[in-house]
């Protein structure tokens, strides 16, 4: 068996349950954490990960049947079925250069961090590097460029850091996760649009419409509390969802389970994210001390990469995301070019939203809007990948590909939205020095412009989330 093979079955076997544990593990050892403490803090991962998997997982399948029965009610019928992020994993790992990222992948992350380009640990949440990984494997299976495929997963993960950094802050403080940042991929590719949204609409007054739990709370009492806006929220959905049938009582009974189902995610989901935080006390501790005393650490804050579900339970997430799912759906059958029919990206819209929700500090009506806009973006660019991601999935022998070709469809995954990486790897795909060479200084240009006011940078993002957008108070953290 090759390396390729072995680490595409061991990806394949343990997933990010236990790749993600080991990896904590290891790196606690490293900044000389007791090797109890160590093994505690793996194990903490490992189970918040798993519990967080049940909750979704369930909670998926709810949600999956409620969204076919709008798509068939509408009549949605386009060319481009939305399979997955399983589908855009299966044609990341499908070849050697897949494979091959992964390790190098993961010692050009160390690097960054060594050298200080960066301060966030990116390798502690490996798995989402897939998210990178498919435009490389796409871009080599059309152009055969081994250079040229690396050459793109490398300056991907480049932006993505860059993109994580300015949101960094804001993140890590409205989740309350301190010392940490998300990088996944596909959805910082999202967050330059979020950010100038962010930007236009509170210029425009909207953060004067404060929606959130804390205001619906004082204004509804009891009802505000998130188990009881899950409720409200489930039977939003149920009732959409069922609305062609109303008058039946498997439609009711339907509802019923659409609405107890939010409310309990709502209920449960924050307390299993608190047992996948607790496992980071150490590794933040420990970090620390030891980075006090080495060379690398000299002046610097140690951030770690973390999963995206850290942030999916949370009450204004989570109902935001699930409040998109109606208008994306009716944008899908209403926007011209669209050829894309978003199934199984509804239930995760809550992870796609995290960004705008942090941005604005909770505040759902202005996360609302900010995130209808940018599906919008998305699906357009989902449409665009669409037939390339099916002829290069079915040459990567991925089943489901060659049965769409076979009868004149597509599939995507929407992992594909990413509209920053989509872009790029439009520049790369040309083969043109001069189209490469401009993204790759306006990348430089960006990266040199927030390095020297990223403190001003993160304060004056703070200020728009708190309401303060002409404040000169400092921040507090």
């Amino acid at each position: 068996m090759s390396i390729f093979d072995f680490l595409k079955s061991f990806f394949d076997t343990f997933g990010n349950y236990i790749t993600v544990p080991i990896i904590i593990f290891v790196i606690c050892l490293f900044f000389k954490a007791p090797v109890k403490k160590a093994f505690a803090s793996a194990v903490l991962i490992g189970v918040g990960l798993k519990g967080m998997a049940f909750i979704t997982s369930a909670f998926g399948s709810v949600l999956s049947e409620l969204v076919k029965q709008i798509v068939d009610y509408t009549g949605l019928s386009l060319p481009a079925l939305d399979i997955g992020w399983q589908a855009v994993a299966s044609v990341a790992y499908s070849t050697n250069i897949g494979m091959m990222f992964i390790g190098v992948g993961l010692i050009f992350q160390i690097i960054l961090w060594l050298i200080k380009w960066t301060d966030i640990f990116m390798p502690s949440d490996l798995w989402n590097n897939y998210s990178i990984i498919v435009w490389g494997s796409m871009l080599f299976q059309l152009r055969n460029n081994l250079i040229l495929a690396f050459a793109l997963m490398l300056f991907i993960n480049l932006v993505t850091l860059l993109i994580s950094e300015v949101v960094q802050k804001r993140w890590s403080v409205y989740y309350k996760y301190p010392g940490c940042a998300m990088t996944a991929p596909h959805h910082m590719g999202d967050a330059p649009m979020y950010l100038g949204l962010n930007i236009i609409f509170s210029k425009l007054g909207m953060d004067k419409i404060k929606v959130n739990p804390d205001t619906i709370r004082k204004r509804i009492g009891f009802l505000g509390e998130p188990m009881y806006i899950g409720i409200i929220v489930g039977l939003i959905l149920g009732v959409v969802g069922n609305f062609s049938n109303l008058g039946t009582m498997k439609a009711w009974g339907q509802i019923a389970n659409v609405t107890v189902t939010c409310s309990a995610v709502m209920a449960i989901f924050p307390k299993i994210a608190g047992i996948f935080a607790s496992g980071f006390t150490a590794l933040t501790d420990y970090s620390r001390k030891t980075l006090k005393k080495s060379k690398y650490g000299k002046n610097r804050e140690f951030i770690i990469s973390v999963n995206d579900a850290l942030g999916y339970g949370e009450a204004a997430t989570l109902t935001t995301g699930l409040l998109v799912i109606p208008f994306a759906v009716l944008i899908a059958f209403l926007l011209p070019g669209n050829v894309v029919i978003p199934v199984m990206v509804l239930p995760s819209l809550p992870y796609m939203v995290e960004v705008p929700v942090c941005l604005s500090n909770g505040n759902i009506m202005k996360s609302w809007v900010m995130a209808c806009i940018v599906f919008i973006a998305k699906i357009l660019m989902a449409s665009y990948w669409a037939g390339t991601f099916t002829q290069v999935a079915a040459n990567a022998g991925f089943e489901s590909a060659i049965t769409a070709l076979a009868g004149g469809t597509l599939i995507i995954g929407f992992i594909m939205s990413n509209c920053t990486a989509g872009l790029i790897t439009m520049a790369f795909l040309t083969m043109n020095p001069i189209i490469i060479g401009a993204v790759v200084v306006a990348y430089l240009v960006l990266y040199v412009l927030f390095k020297k006011n990223k403190a001003s940078v993160h304060e004056y993002l703070e200020n728009l989330a708190l309401g303060n957008q002409d404040s000169e108070s400092t921040v507090v953290s």
